[in-house]
């Protein structure tokens, strides 16, 4: 078509869609041509045309790659969607223009899935190009060898969510000839016998549900491996015993020490190949324990080597507190295990101070050099936080527990440098009425001065729940978990260190607000208590 030479734009007319043309532009002046330009134009389609081609590979358990082929026209994108075939929430994925496959990842083990591609141009979407793939079903998983000896070994694994009718199960070694065997899909285990010695073996295990085959699982292991021996228990105690034994000619990889508690349940615990005892901590007095020891080579275990010992007894065999502990014995302050409510389902680590004013207290607050945040949320508080060899809250549904059942008092400690003073007070419980963690206290003597008493009566409240409601909580404003009343003249829990807005661990009667204690414990005794030398 001839346009005229002033003009620098044109329209072409009457094309057919989804056509690709050549275009050439060449200026005219007389009878002579100028030298031409050349360019392409594709026209659109009428519809957006689908994608093509789809194909499934790299199918697996949780995972999936579709890919496609694009559609001659131009897209902006494509959507992928998915969902299982007999329903489910589907499930989309969008990617640009230029990508043309998508790995699609949490899928459901051994279910069947419909997968859809669309092309997308601004708001519209072309006819979904569907296919059905389906996942590889789950098998059984955690392979092992165990009480391998030098001829024999028991093959255990973990079964897969869906049972499997039957498992297929392969073992081959170099020289030897391979071992088939069927086994029903209610097994868990399975005894290899006669193996050669000092060989290693491959075990290979699938399952198999109708037609499907499972994903494998395997283990390599070997046969002759040197098991530890002489497993005796030592330095016996109510609590506590020190396991021994006499290691192999060549080291293993680990040790697998495990032992049966009192509650039915079995412990173990994975040692480094180099070990020669274990301290076991924990255990109840006067209660007969089984414990074994095993090589680990890899994913193989030595057949175990057993023992058996009795804990030592205790006058109270499960101490529900620092004061019923004195009575079983200890003498010095350190962590121990005491009962709530002398429950022996219910033990708790705590730490016992048996110096301070005859002993029995159990500490249940310390701040001593701020590298445990107190600054926490209601459900921290309710639980407990911290070390409890260093700053550490044990936790309001502890201390409502303990003194629920029991009559106890409560002490304060306060030290700043050489400086020191305390506040005990005769009478202390933390009620728990809608869960609110309520605090009262009677009786105050000491050198500290008497700020905990404004408290009493107080709910506990934290930066995410205040009980009293106030327009501004007020352990917002002074930064910890405490019993707030309008607002404190303690604030133990308060921010560390600091000496701003009345924030820091502060005890108004001791030091006012505008000073930080740098240590402070917090700890309660049975009222009754009376120290070793005042007893009848």
């Amino acid at each position: 078509m001839n346009v005229a030479g002033i003009r620098r734009s044109a329209v072409l007319r009457d094309l057919r869609p989804g056509t690709l043309y050549t275009v050439t532009l060449y200026g005219l002046r007389g009878p002579h041509k100028a030298d031409s330009l050349q360019g392409t134009a594709r026209t659109l389609s009428p519809v957006l045309e689908s994608p093509r081609d789809l194909k499934f590979s790299e199918i697996q358990e949780n995972s999936a790659k579709v890919s496609w082929s694009p559609p001659p026209n131009r897209v902006d994108s494509f959507k992928i969607s998915y969902q299982l075939a007999d329903g489910g929430e589907p499930q989309s994925i969008q990617v640009d223009s230029h990508t043309w496959h998508q790995r699609l990842v949490g899928l459901t083990p051994g279910a069947r899935y419909e997968v859809t591609v669309v092309s997308v141009r601004g708001f519209e979407e072309s006819e979904p190009l569907s296919g059905f793939l389906t996942t590889v079903p789950d098998g059984p998983t955690h392979l092992q060898a165990l009480n391998v000896t030098d001829d024999s070994a028991l093959l255990h694994w973990s079964p897969p969510q869906d049972p499997a009718d039957r498992y297929a199960l392969q073992v081959t070694a170099p020289g030897v000839p391979p071992l088939r065997a069927s086994v029903p899909g209610s097994a868990v285990d399975f005894p290899l016998n006669n193996l050669q010695l000092r060989t290693n073996y491959t075990a290979t295990l699938r399952g198999f549900r109708g037609p499907n085959i499972t994903s494998p699982a395997s283990i390599t292991f070997s046969t002759g491996l040197d098991a530890p021996r002489d497993l005796k228990a030592t330095e016996v105690t109510p609590r506590s015993a020190l396991l021994t034994w006499t290691e192999p000619a060549s080291l293993p990889s680990n040790y697998l020490l495990s032992y049966d508690t009192a509650g039915g349940q079995t412990q173990e615990i994975l040692l480094p190949g180099g070990a020669r005892s274990h301290r076991l901590s924990g255990l109840f007095p006067s209660t007969l324990y089984s414990a074994r020891i095993q090589a680990v080579w890899g994913e193989s275990l030595t057949p175990p080597v057993p023992t058996t010992f009795t804990t030592g007894g205790l006058k109270i065999p499960f101490p529900r507190d620092c004061g019923e502990e004195r009575q079983n014995g200890l003498g010095t302050s350190r962590t121990t295990t005491i009962f709530l409510n002398g429950n022996r389902e219910r033990p708790l680590e705590v730490y016992c101070d048996m110096e301070t004013d005859g002993g029995g207290w159990l500490v249940f607050q310390r701040r001593m050099d701020g590298r445990t945040d107190f600054w926490r949320d209601w459900a921290e508080y309710a639980g407990g936080f911290g070390n409890i060899s260093g700053e550490f809250w044990l936790g309001n549904e502890v201390l409502h527990s303990l003194t629920q059942a029991g009559d106890y008092s409560m002490r304060v400690d306060l030290r700043a440098g050489n400086e020191s003073a305390f506040a005990e007070y005769d009478f202390f419980t933390v009620d728990s009425a809608a869960r609110y963690y309520r605090l009262h206290l009677e009786g105050y003597r000491g050198t500290a001065g008497d700020s905990m008493g404004y408290h009493s009566g107080s709910t506990f409240s934290t930066r995410d729940r205040d009980p009293n409601n106030l327009h501004i909580p007020c352990a917002v404003s002074y930064r910890g978990g405490w019993w707030y009343r309008n607002c404190h003249y303690a604030n133990l829990n308060g921010l560390y260190g600091s000496i701003i807005d009345h924030q820091g661990v502060s005890w108004y009667a001791w030091k006012g607000f505008e000073f930080s204690i740098p240590f402070t414990e917090m700890k309660l005794r049975p009222r009754s208590y009376r120290p070793p030398s005042q007893r009848a």
